[in-house]
């Protein structure tokens, strides 16, 4: 019965990714990828590991257990609550648990390291580590009300890696058999039905879209150029870039639209955010000062503080993120 259930979703996980990526360009970039992620790594867990592999008996396939998964689905989780479209390399770090538990389950499977009780407790570490995951992404859902859909497979499978965990650390054998094989199994199986459904009742659902929250605008084609030609000349003309309490929603109102359609406007035709719209003209503000008689005896903070900035470590962090290097090294390969 176990061997039908991995076989049904094993094809199943397969038939979502490709739908998926017929629909790629409807969603936003990361949330696509780290979704894909999440149901690739089910694929693989389904295929199973120990005695419960399809493809070969009593394998070792530690690579294909369940802390993949609950890191992508931690990260999509995480990606889901946020407007940042663009995958940050120090959330590479979330790797990391599962790079060290293939590490432990790797040793532990050598003749030479098999009594070693010091893996035994970093696994242990690692297993709470993922359970830690699992739990902050539920509480992350229902923090944000975002992607409530997931509740149906983070909660079960939550419940059945702690029963698992805890038969593993009060009894030797398991008396009612595998929860982490047959209910996570099951768990994971009812995730590509029920993703499967909802593709095709409601396809925009399943997935954050790059432009769903904005599906009931009014703003044409014409007023949106207007907006954009006027806020071009907030910042041109009236430097209003330069006021560092500079908000949403003063903007919104200077140009006689909502904050939703300033939202609009920035993230789906000018595809970038408010913050880092102010920052554009702050750091070529910045630059131009530099050149200019007035500012030779400013530092380099007291430059910003005038162009907008608020602090040094913001200034900085966002300097390096357009140029590529630091405002000292930017200034040094000037001279």
């Amino acid at each position: 019965m176990l061997t039908i259930i991995q076989f049904i979703a094993i094809l199943q996980g397969i038939f979502l990714v490709f739908v998926l990526f017929q629909r790629k360009q409807s969603y936003k970039k990361t949330n696509f990828w780290l979704f894909i992620g999440c149901l690739v790594s089910a694929i693989l867990f389904a295929l199973g590991d120990d005695d419960y592999n399809l493809l070969v008996s009593d394998s070792k396939w530690i690579f294909f257990h369940e802390p993949l998964m609950i890191t992508f689905f931690f990260l999509f989780v995480r990606y889901s609550n946020t407007e940042r479209d663009e995958f940050a390399k120090a959330d590479l770090l979330f790797f990391l648990p599962y790079l060290l538990f293939l590490l432990v389950e790797f040793l532990s499977s050598l003749d030479s390291f098999e009594e070693y009780i010091i893996l035994e407790l970093i696994e242990g570490l690692l297993e709470f580590s993922f359970l830690g995951m699992l739990l902050y992404s539920i509480y992350d859902v229902f923090k944000s009300q975002k992607e409530k859909w997931l509740l149906a497979f983070l909660i079960p499978f939550a419940i059945v890696f702690i029963v698992d965990e805890l038969l593993l650390l009060f009894l030797e054998d398991k008396p009612f058999g595998d929860p982490d094989s047959y209910g996570a199994f099951l768990i994971t199986l009812f995730l590509f039905y029920f993703i499967t459904y909802r593709l095709v009742t409601a396809p925009k659902g399943i997935l954050t879209s790059a432009n769903q929250k904005y599906r009931l605008s009014n703003l044409s084609k014409s007023a949106v150029q207007s907006k954009i030609d006027q806020l071009d000349r907030l910042m041109l003309e009236k430097q209003w870039f330069k006021n560092p309490k500079l908000n949403a929603n003063e903007v919104a109102d200077q140009l006689g639209i909502s904050r939703q359609q300033l939202s609009e406007i920035l993230n789906v035709h000018l595809e970038t955010r408010f913050q880092d719209y102010l920052n554009h003209y702050r750091v070529e503000a910045f630059i131009k000062c530099l050149d200019q008689e007035d500012y030779k005896n400013y530092t380099l903070l007291g430059i910003a503080t005038e162009v907008g900035f608020r602090s040094k470590s913001s200034f900085n962090a966002t300097f390096k993120k357009w140029k590529g290097m630091t405002p000292s090294q930017y200034k040094k390969s000037k001279n």
